[in-house]
């Protein structure tokens, strides 16, 4: 890990009670690339055997979620309020930027935050089998096309990471094989890294409206995945995580399992932001409807809600975030996966949502009734309807440069306070 963090390594060490020194993710200046592929592949082939052994473990063993530290809140709020006297600006000038300088302190237990060192983007590829009931205007193989846009920097996502510069890791949790199209030619130089299949749990989710997503072992598999997933990128010196799926369908997963946790009714999180007609609304509608019918008996249980209706990718997802927080690690989410699967989280390991910041707000209504339920604000308001951390990673732009600001200020007001004599200025709170 980088220097600066190493006085919070013992906070931020494995909920296993493993050291974390093994960097398990792509980092050149950690090791030669050889050498770490090589590592990472003989680890990562080690775990493909283990996922069939997993079992109930998966969900074995989590710890209650450590607190943001709320001293530290305190005092950069106060300080945030300091700096702006200071600078004869509004002690509420910087509204919501401030606001996430003091979540940002509060999990790095430092005032000022330190700026972000490594940003990450996950992103858990996988198709579903409701996709094939007609509900999307998109030709077979659309969830293979956007996974190959992004690994060429082709997609808003992989544009938006490298404006904000965070790298991008692409991880096939649920991939159906893409029959559609024939053999792909060479293209351009991947702008992120490919998709993973190590870590696949099965070939594409099961269709929810007349099956069950997932059997109880892959469950298992796909919560364990994500808890692997936080604990490398963690390991690997990420301090700041962004997180989404990749996939057509996953939005009516994603609607069905909200509904399921929240008792809701299909119109409460039906959507048709995705230019469907009213042909294909009323299938998605009906859709939604049977699903429930499937899932709403286990909405007590969100890891069997996300077994029924879920998905490899949502499973995945929420055992990230839960792990994430585990780590003390801040992550950003949007879009009704991401939603739903923080909803399932929280419901699995109370308090974990204090780790997470809902990037951008979305018209899609599911997603609107789990951040409600979740008492996430999003950063900010784009009006995105992607599920693939599109508002994400718009938002991480604006956390980083929130912490940047509270930074420079800190000097700034520190300056301005020399060069006036007042070494001490008021607390005006």
């Amino acid at each position: 890990m980088p220097t600066g963090r190493a006085s919070f390594q013992g906070r931020r060490t494995r909920a296993d009670g493993a050291s974390g020194s093994k960097d398990l993710v792509d980092n050149p200046q950690s090791a030669p690339a050889t050498a770490t592929a090589t590592a990472r592949d003989d680890d990562r082939a080690a775990f493909t055997t283990a996922l069939a052994r997993i079992g109930a473990a998966a969900f074995v063993g989590l710890e209650p979620v450590p607190e943001p530290d709320a001293a530290v809140a305190a005092a950069e709020t106060a300080a945030g309020r300091r700096r702006a006297l200071a600078l004869d600006l509004p002690p509420d000038g910087l509204g919501r930027l401030a606001e996430v300088a003091v979540w940002l302190a509060a999990a790095q237990g430092v005032s000022p935050p330190r700026p972000i060192s490594r940003a990450r983007a996950v992103l858990l590829a996988a198709d579903h089998g409701i996709a094939d009931a007609g509900l999307y205007p998109w030709p077979a193989g659309a969830t293979t096309r956007r996974v190959a846009a992004v690994a060429a920097g082709n997609s808003p996502v992989a544009v938006l990471a490298r404006r904000a510069g965070v790298t991008v890791r692409v991880v096939d949790v649920a991939l159906a094989p893409d029959t559609s199209a024939p053999a792909s030619t060479a293209g351009p130089e991947p702008s992120s890294e490919l998709p993973e299949a190590s870590y696949r749990v099965r070939a594409g989710n099961g269709r929810i409206d007349q099956d069950d997503a997932l059997t109880v072992a892959e469950l298992d598999a796909a919560f364990a995945v994500g808890r692997r997933l936080a604990d490398e990128e963690v390991d690997g010196g990420a301090d700041l995580l962004v997180a989404g799926t990749l996939g057509v369908g996953a939005d009516t997963a994603a609607a069905v399992v909200i509904a399921a946790l929240r008792d809701l009714e299909p119109i409460d999180v039906v959507d048709r932001g995705d230019g469907s007609d009213d042909d294909r609304w009323m299938l998605r509608t009906a859709a939604i409807r049977d699903a429930l019918r499937r899932a709403r008996p286990f909405g007590a249980d969100p890891r069997s809600v996300l077994r029924v209706a879920g998905g490899a990718d949502l499973a995945a997802l929420a055992g990230l975030l839960v792990q994430a927080a585990l780590r003390r690690t801040p992550v950003i989410v949007d879009g009704p996966p991401g939603a739903a699967a923080a909803l399932a989280a929280e419901r699995i390991v109370p308090g974990s949502r204090a780790w997470w910041l809902i990037g951008a707000d979305s018209p899609d209504p599911a997603t609107g009734q789990a951040t409600s339920a979740l008492g996430l604000t999003a950063l900010v308001d784009l009006r995105t309807r992607a599920d693939d951390a599109t508002g994400a990673l718009t938002a991480a732009s604006l956390v980083m440069a929130a912490v940047e600001t509270a930074g420079d200020l800190e000097a700034a007001a520190a300056a301005a306070a020399a060069a006036t004599g007042q070494l001490n200025i008021p607390d005006i709170t």
